[in-house]
């Protein structure tokens, strides 16, 4: 099975780059799935819009990726946490909608508080389970999806 790891990316937000790495070693070495992040194999440190792009990448190179990726996968495990970042998550929506479009099966770590993430009615449609930490959600994918 294969998991792709959706959410913010920023460099101003280290806890959007970092919990991909969590979820990655623990879906990996604990449940025996692969991941796909969206992160892999750039270097953000290069990023001069706080993560939005990289020099090495196009615009179009980016999304190709994303929804080739997605198309890949079996399963999407999106974080909808912002970190108090003030930027909208435009490409995460792009993938929650890819995945509600191809009815692949969505875990959301959002917290119970964060009412526009659990009660939009687009985003409500597109999770099939939130889970409040990315500990939680690892272990639910990996006692009902492994």
């Amino acid at each position: 099975m294969v998991i792709y790891l959706a959410g913010l990316i920023s460099t101003d937000r280290p806890e959007s780059l970092t919990w991909r790495d969590e979820a990655a070693f623990r879906l990996v070495e604990g449940w025996g799935l692969d991941v796909l992040s969206p992160v892999r194999g750039k270097d953000m440190a290069t990023s001069t819009d706080g993560g939005l792009s990289t020099p090495k990448q196009t615009n179009k190179s980016i999304i190709l990726r994303d929804y080739n990726d997605i198309q890949q996968a079996d399963m999407l495990l999106v974080n909808l946490n912002l970190w108090g970042s003030t930027r909208p998550l435009v490409g995460t929506l792009m993938e929650l909608a890819w995945a509600w479009e191809m009815k692949m099966p969505v875990v959301a770590i959002c917290s119970k508080s964060d009412r526009l993430m659990r009660d939009h009615p687009f985003i409500q449609e597109c999770v099939s389970h939130y889970c409040e930490t990315v500990g939680e959600a690892i272990d639910f994918i990996g006692r009902y999806h492994a």
